[in-house]
């Protein structure tokens, strides 16, 4: 199977190599370089980065123009443009020149699979200092350095693959690297501020959602160990009965065959429950039968269960003394709890749906997200059954699919800027605005880093392999299939066993970079039994 990729990348990089073969660059071209950058020059306002691209690209005619900035030992990826004009050889002048054959198409589709591999964060190299040929995940690119004011390496511009300057220019490229360091950093600065702006507008607009949900259980815990500490109890325990069924919220010191008994639903239990009284059962009276220590239990009832304090004193006299004082105002407060608890997570399920209405009504606006996260939550629910996922966890990581990109709902209506950062803010911000809601924390978890690679290359927060959760990698796994497959849905320049093959490919070619290789096998073996056909339709019915 390596040998295959192998195989297939060479192929790539064969294909694209012979692509990009220099064309003559001319007297005019040169002045129409020179001459677009002193237009700019003039102009108040910057250029944009497509501008400056463009203006670039008169000197390379290249697919892809890309910047990193240096940010210690690393490069981080910046910005990014594509020229498909130069992909395919066009003339960018001609008015025939977007429409596209088939087979321009599978090209098209090949060198974005390509600019997916890109690597967003990459260790600094010395040979970036100066203009030359750097090796990148898409093939041989050209760099030229950019320098700041004090004369420190700011960054690097590359333009590819397989692109050279012109001999012409080549002795003038210093000119050309001021000329970028005057116009990037600027716009960099420009543009941090609008970032910081952006972020400032997205925490406000989050980070104050908080449904006011309470930690049940930790309450529990703290008048558990008050009353075990004031009443000197040797053991005790808080035991909510939910749909006839114990369920034990919180205990200290409880004995094993006692914890067994308050559990058990059979003859084995030591309480029977019978119109708001728990009396011991023929089998707890049976162990407590020749023990010193008295077993007391003081209930307390919510709107939807019940439950009791249960505590194993030497005595309880002194406990019957002070049954109407503090341990009837703490029953009372237990049930008023678990009946806040139930309907804060009965809102908070309403939450939820209603901001994945709200996500779904901005995926419906663009063709390739229409079913994005139905689908999403469709293959991870499959992958769930065929890796073996507990039920508790199959739960958990189609919650983490379905509200992944909840963080765009707190972004829509703010303006975004156009560098790679900000196209990432959704993780964190969609985190904030469910940490506050009684989910499980690996779920708050996948969605803070579903965009983390396992080489720690990845974005927000740059994290590595076991820093990175479960959830975090399934979901990284499958937004990358979903993303796959609506970018070739309506794509006939394959077979559907070309399609599938590809993908799979494409996985392996990503593991332990991108995604955790234990995940990969399981991924490729669900989409191979599913078939391309199937692929395309999962989520569907569910997105409609």
């Amino acid at each position: 199977m390596i040998k295959d990729v192998k195989d297939y990348i060479n192929t790539v990089s064969s294909r694209l190599s012979k692509a990009f073969d220099m064309e003559p660059f001319s007297v005019e071209d040169e002045l129409e370089f020179w001459s677009l950058s002193a237009e700019h020059m003039s102009r108040k306002e910057l250029p944009s980065f497509s501008d400056i691209a463009s203006w670039i690209d008169i000197l390379y005619r290249a697919p892809l123009h890309f910047v990193y900035r240096k940010e210690g030992e690393f490069l981080l990826l910046a910005r990014r443009h594509m020229f498909v004009e130069n992909l395919l050889k066009k003339d960018k002048k001609d008015p025939d020149s977007a429409k596209y054959t088939l087979q321009e198409k599978e090209s098209i589709q090949d060198f974005e699979n390509q600019i997916q591999n890109l690597e967003k964060k990459r260790s600094w190299d010395d040979s970036f200092r100066g203009h030359g040929i750097s090796s990148h995940t898409i093939g041989n690119c050209e760099h030229i350095p950019i320098y700041d004011k004090k004369g420190e390496i700011w960054g690097v511009y590359v333009v590819g693959p397989y692109t050279k300057s012109p001999d012409c220019v080549e002795p003038k490229l210093s000119i050309v690297g001021r000329i970028l360091s005057e116009w990037l950093i600027k716009l960099d600065k420009k543009e941090k501020k609008s970032q910081k702006e952006y972020e400032t507008k997205i925490s406000s607009l989050v980070e104050n959602l908080g449904s006011g949900a309470l930690n049940t259980k930790g309450l529990a815990q703290l008048v558990l160990l008050y009353i075990i500490n004031s009443f000197k109890a040797e053991q005790g325990a808080i035991v909510e009965y939910s749909e006839g069924k114990p369920i034990l919220v919180t205990h200290k010191n409880l004995a094993k065959e006692f914890k067994s008994g308050l559990l058990a639903t059979d003859s084995n239990s030591i309480y029977n429950y019978e119109n708001g009284k728990y009396e011991l059962s023929t089998s707890g009276a049976q162990l407590f039968k020749d023990s010193s220590r008295i077993p007391f239990v003081i209930p307390f009832e919510g709107e939807y269960t019940n439950g009791y304090i249960w505590l194993l004193l030497p005595e309880v006299e002194t406990i019957k003394q002070r049954l109407d004082g503090i341990l009837k105002s703490i029953a009372d407060m237990l049930g008023r709890l678990l009946t806040y608890r139930d309907d804060n997570y009965k809102f908070s399920v309403s939450l939820i749906d209603t901001y994945y209405e709200m996500l779904r009504e901005i995926e419906s606006q663009r063709s390739k997200t229409r079913f994005h996260t139905p689908r999403l939550i469709a293959f991870v629910e499959r992958f769930a059954m065929l890796f073996g996922l507990e039920d508790d966890e199959t739960e958990s990581i189609k919650l983490t699919a379905k509200l992944h990109d909840i963080g765009y709902v707190g972004a829509a209506g703010l303006s975004k800027d156009t560098s790679i950062e900000s196209e990432l803010v959704h993780p964190l911000s969609g985190a904030t605005m469910v940490e506050q809601l009684p989910i499980p924390k690996e779920v708050i978890d996948g969605i803070k880093t579903h965009h983390e690679w396992v080489n720690g290359k990845g974005s927000p927060q740059g994290l590595e392999a076991d820093k990175i959760p479960w959830t975090g990698k399934i979901i990284c796994v499958f937004e990358y299939v979903v993303d796959f497959i609506e970018s070739n849905r309506d794509s006939k320049d394959k077979s559907d066993e070309e399609f599938i093959e590809l993908l799979s490919k494409n996985l392996i070619e990503r593991a332990d970079r991108q995604f955790d290789m234990v995940l990969i096998p399981t991924a490729i073996q669900l989409i191979q039994m599913l078939g391309w056909q199937n692929c395309l339709t999962l989520g569907v019915d569910e997105g409609s």
